[in-house]
């Protein structure tokens, strides 16, 4: 391997030490060999600025595309928890009677009073005690929200 494509393999890497090496030493024998043919050194800081803005540029794009994916994993989770819901609003629908669905509604709703009860009186304790009855309030509030939607579901069908 030539010296010139040695300089070049340094310049592809991603490394900004490695390009840092590389534009060090070409600065130093103020000479590149690119494309079959010796540079100038007006040349050669012409291209400098060409690969870092062309590093810029790729390195802004890496970003927004790391970003899209943060989205677009996002969004993914979201459709599989609404797929999720749907799934056991439907396994809840067919499995229990009506009845037994409206008896089911009334637990769940005692159980979130029961939980806001305990967020009341956690409100003085240690901001771990307080988090965690939030925590379960939440956790009542979409077991009520479910029982609702499924009791909702089944009125809509009689």
């Amino acid at each position: 391997m030539t010296e010139a494509e040695r300089w070049a393999k340094d310049l592809a890497c991603n490394e900004s030490e490695a390009f840092e090496k590389a534009l060090k030493r070409m600065k130093e024998e103020k000479k590149m060999y690119i494309d079959g043919r010796w540079l100038t050194e007006p040349e050669i800081i012409a291209y400098i600025e060409r690969l870092r803005k062309e590093i810029s540029e790729l390195e802004d794009k890496h970003l927004n595309e790391c970003r899209q994916i943060s989205e677009y994993d996002i969004e993914l989770k979201e459709l599989r928890g609404q797929q999720n819901a749907n799934e056991k609003l439907e396994r809840i629908t067919a499995s229990y009677t009506f009845g037994q669905q409206r008896a089911i509604f009334v637990e769940e709703c005692a159980e979130a009073i029961k939980a806001v009860c305990k967020v009341e009186r956690a409100a003085d304790s240690s901001a771990e005690v307080y988090a965690e009855k939030m925590s379960d309030l939440i956790s009542e509030v979409a077991d009520v929200l479910i029982m609702a939607q499924t009791y909702q579901r089944r009125c809509w069908r009689c």
